[in-house]
């Protein structure tokens, strides 16, 4: 796979997150964009299959969305593209990321 398909810069992380279902699972969100990213979780996820997910950004607080499994990787967890957000939630999330990356790409 080539990283020239992607559509949005990536934000490392880590986030502090929930996978929301029957139970609520904390998880680690890594890759960050406005598409999507990768859950960090042990718990197996099928391609394919929606989940719904709360992600807590720093400085804008908590937003919940909803995607679709892209891929799984056995032990680490899967990448998620972002299929459903309410406006409040994109808008923080893009302020949230415009931040980060304008803080990664300022001098040290």
């Amino acid at each position: 796979m080539s990283d020239n398909r992607r559509q949005h810069v990536r934000v490392t992380g880590p986030f502090d997150g929930k996978r929301i279902g029957l139970i609520e699972t904390p998880v680690q969100i890594y890759d960050l964009s406005e598409g999507g990213c990768f859950v960090n979780s042990m718990q197996e996820q099928q391609e394919g299959r929606e989940v719904e997910l709360e992600i807590n950004l720093p400085n804008e607080g908590m937003i919940k969305v909803s995607g679709l499994t892209l891929y799984s990787r056995a032990g680490f967890g899967f990448a998620t593209r972002f299929t459903q957000m309410q406006p409040e939630a994109r808008e923080k999330l893009g302020r949230e990321l415009d931040r980060l990356r304008k803080r990664a790409s300022e001098p040290r």
